[in-house]
This record gives structure tokens, sequence and C-alpha cells, in this order.
């Protein structure tokens, strides 16, 4: 008896060996295709920079030498407020504030030049724009001219002498925000 159970279990451990082989074969492990590496991040002009860090900003118009344009605005209680050059208290408008906000945290560059001239790029004086802003520290955006194919846009950050360059639509939302904020 012993023997006939014996014989079973082998038929059955073949049966089962058989038909895993039948199985393997019917269907074949998936391998994943080769897995691409992925594109190369963007680097962000100010990396850890949130929008709800930010609680102050100074923006200047530089394009007129002889009447620079000047507003700074102010985060109070979950609002802001802008200052402009004659100490005049008002309320800015609130979707230029936001895509100014989003827009400087987002800001990314896509390459850098060194021991350039920045007289070049229109930087010589600090550029055409100029946005300081706090979040965790005192950060600076000059902000010079685009490249001659306008696809680009000179920058440089802090006190940096590298030139970053950075989309021309994003420093275009950034000016353009910044237009309506400094208008009278």
């Amino acid at each position: 008896m012993a023997q006939a159970q014996r014989r079973t279990v082998v038929v059955l451990f073949a049966i089962f060996s058989a038909l895993l082989g039948i199985a393997a074969l019917a269907f074949p492990r998936r391998v994943p295709p080769n897995v691409q590496p992925s594109a190369t991040l963007i680097p962000y002009v100010f990396p850890r920079v949130m929008p709800a860090q930010i609680t102050r900003i100074d923006l200047e118009d530089r394009r007129d030498s002889a009447k620079p344009a000047k507003i700074t605005l102010i985060k109070v209680a979950g609002d802001w407020q802008a200052l402009r050059g004659s100490n005049e208290l008002s309320l800015p408008d609130l979707t230029k504030v936001a895509r100014l906000l989003n827009g400087l945290a987002s800001l990314r560059y896509n390459r850098i030049i060194d021991n350039a001239s920045v007289e070049a790029f229109g930087l010589a004086d600090g550029g055409r724009y100029v946005i300081r802003f706090v979040a965790d520290r005192t950060y600076t955006l000059h902000i010079g001219d685009n490249s001659p194919d306008q696809t680009l846009a000179y920058v440089q950050r802090d006190d940096s002498k590298a030139v970053l360059l950075v989309s021309a639509e994003q420093v275009a939302a950034l000016t353009g925000a910044l237009e309506g904020l400094a208008a009278p």
C-alpha cells in the first residue's frame, strides 16, 4: 500500500511539473522593455523656494533710466499690499501677484554662461528689470535682454557672475505681471 501511495505521489509530481513546464512555454515571463533614462531635469533658478514662503517682493522696471518704476509688495495677514514709490499703500491685482509668485518659484534655466561680458546680455547696470524677494533669505533676479532668436532670456541671480538662459516665455510672464503691478 505504501508503495502505491509513493507511486501516486511521483505520478502527481510528474504531472504537476509537466503542467508547470507547459505553462512556462505557453505564457513566457514578460521582461520589461529597456527603460530609457529619463530626460535631464531642468534646474530651478531658485531651488527650494515655494510661493507660500515669499513675504516681500521689490520690483524695479529700469528700462526708462530717467524714470524707473518701483513697487514693493508686502504680504500682510494672508493678503498683499503694494507700496509705490511715493509711499502710498494700495491693493495690488492679486491675480498678477499670484502669477508673479508662481513664476518666481517655478523659473528654470537650461544653460549657464560663465565668465561672459554682461554688457552683451543687457545686464550691465543690473538689467532691464530687477526683482528682489524674501523667502527663507533674500533673493535677487536681474533680467536682461532676450537672445537673438527671442526664445531665451538672459538673467543673473543674486550676486553671481554667471548668466543663466531662461525661457523667454517664463520671463515674459514675470515682466508682464511686473509691468501691470508697477503701472500707477
